[in-house]
């Protein structure tokens, strides 16, 4: 009995013995082949996977046991085998790290894949958008798995529909990669420096999966940060911005929402610094870079801004034009003057705004690249300069006839101050800003005026007409009102007194005066 048992034992143990070395042997067997063939193997998963034929330069492999390792240079792969296009994937060396056992598995499993000196060009899309290459690829990309991908010094390209344009360009510093599932996507995260304005962005999400038949519908989301861009590289302006943010879509059009913060932007000329916060949402044009603002929500200091447009390439220019139309409903003059004039601002008060604004590429200082074509409306508009709202004060009192009210600057209080209502138009171009339509109205008085004023030198050239309630007489008193009794009949008109004035000198020294050499046909194009 013992002697069968024992001789069943010594059986099992052969077999036992003969399916592990068959294995073994198979194994080894497995590992030259898949060896002898890798190369083919890898041609083959990136001509499907890319839909392309395959380049590669020289190459080798290397076995070790049942590890195997496959580095090959020079590996391009030409989207549907057309040579007009860049290689739509191009690496300068690859290195592929797998077993045998990963290779005969269902998917097969990559265990590391590092790329140097990778290059993807997206080309262009033709014809209508759909998801068969889509749900083509996600059948073929079950096959294969990757533990890891990592390449450094990696760049994006997204190739316009116009041979005649630039490609928009992704620097990618560094770049890792893994599977997410069977479908083909992969979960990336890169960290990457911009050029302009210059900071790091770090930014991880899902990308795929690779769309085979139109590489540019691709699916990418994730999320972003991008923290120390330095403004100042831009003529102008000058700040540190952080923004943070998430996106979705497809490489050709990626949706995008986020927030910026800038606790110390400033327009360089004027030097005064603000705590800007934006909320956007944009639309990334991802065949030419074109972005598209809706909208772009803007909080400094006590003022909201609205604005929503694009910011586009240029034909035959380097750089992007950038064109919004702005809205402030919630604004204070100050915060906007802050932004605009050196120093303490001249005027306080709300302010409505409608405008079309318009920055041109270039070199030259921001306010000399800015153009703007726009509405205001001030309903309770005060100086800020004691003497300057003195004069408007005494104005007032002057123009309903009560000169005996006229105060001397020690006198005025707070309380007295008289509120202004201002309303026009005003164009931005080339630096120097042209009033037109601009009525300031006090109890009294009404003023319509025009004019220019310089951004660079804050000179005043403003030309117009003072309307008043009471005979010119009756603005003053003693021997002058007498005078003026003489004069009230030429500056009379529909029942009120109508002088010719001009303001001119600095934006916060400004001088009033009567332009009594202006012709009367001037003082009435003034007012339109």
């Amino acid at each position: 009995m013992r002697t069968n048992v024992s001789a069943r034992r010594k059986v099992a143990l052969q077999v036992v013995a003969g399916v592990a070395t068959a294995l073994f042997t198979g194994l080894i067997i497995s590992s030259i082949e898949i060896s002898r063939h890798l190369p083919d193997l890898v041609r083959g998963w990136l001509s499907r996977q890319y839909n392309g034929s395959v380049q590669i330069g020289d190459f080798h492999v290397t076995t070790n046991f049942l590890q195997l390792e496959f580095q090959a240079d020079n590996v391009a792969v030409l989207f549907q085998g057309r040579e007009d296009l860049p290689p739509v994937i191009a690496m300068r060396k690859l290195t592929l790290s797998t077993s045998v056992p990963g290779l005969l598995h269902i998917p097969a499993r990559i265990h590391s894949v590092i790329i140097d000196g990778l290059q993807i060009n997206v080309p262009p899309r033709t014809g209508a958008r759909d998801a068969q290459g889509a749900r083509s690829f996600m059948r073929r990309s079950r096959q294969v798995r990757f533990d890891e991908i990592r390449a450094d010094r990696a760049v994006l390209k997204i190739l316009p529909h116009d041979p005649q344009k630039a490609p928009h360009e992704f620097d990618i510093g560094e770049l890792q990669l893994f599977s997410t599932g069977p479908d083909g996507a992969l979960a990336f995260h890169a960290h990457l420096k911009n050029p302009s304005p210059p900071g790091e962005i770090t930014s991880s999400g899902v990308f795929g999966p690779w769309n085979v038949e139109k590489p540019s519908l691709t699916p990418v989301r994730g999320s972003y940060l991008f923290a120390n861009a330095n403004l100042g590289v831009f003529n102008g302006i000058a700040g540190i911005l952080s923004s943070e943010g998430k996106y979705q879509g497809v490489l050709e059009r990626i949706e995008v929402g986020g927030t910026t913060d800038t606790p110390d932007f400033q327009v360089t000329r004027a030097g005064n610094a603000v705590d800007l916060k934006t909320t956007f949402a944009a639309t990334v044009d991802g065949t030419d870079g074109n972005t598209y603002l809706h909208p772009v929500v803007s909080r400094f200091e006590k003022t909201v801004l609205v604005a929503q447009g694009k910011i586009e390439r240029t034909p035959g220019k380097p750089g992007r034009t950038v064109t919004l139309e702005v809205t402030i409903d919630q604004g204070r003059i100050e915060d906007l003057l802050t932004l605009t004039v050196r120093g303490r601002p001249p005027m306080t008060g709300p302010v409505q705004l409608k405008t079309a604004f318009v920055v041109s590429p270039g070199r030259e200082n921001i306010l000399d690249r800015l153009g703007l074509d726009s509405a205001f409306v001030m309903h309770s508009m005060h100086f800020t300069d004691p003497a300057a709202q003195q004069r408007v004060d005494n104005m007032s009192v002057r123009s309903e006839g009560r000169p005996q009210d006229v105060k001397s600057p020690q006198e005025v209080t707070s309380t007295d101050d008289v509120a202004a209502a201002v309303s026009g138009k005003f164009r931005l171009a080339k630096g120097t800003v042209t009033l037109s339509a601009v009525q300031f109205q006090i109890p009294g008085a009404q003023i319509q005026i025009s004019g220019a004023y310089t951004l660079a030198g804050e000179d005043l050239d403003l030309r117009g007409k003072l309307k008043m309630q009471a005979p010119l007489s009756r603005t003053t008193t003693g021997i002058k009102s007498v005078l003026l009794r003489i004069a009230d009949p030429f500056f009379s008109k529909d029942g009120h007194t109508e002088l010719p004035i001009k303001v001119t000198g600095s934006v916060n020294h400004p001088h009033y005066a009567l332009d009594l050499h202006r012709k009367p046909e001037k003082i009435a194009d003034s007012s339109k």
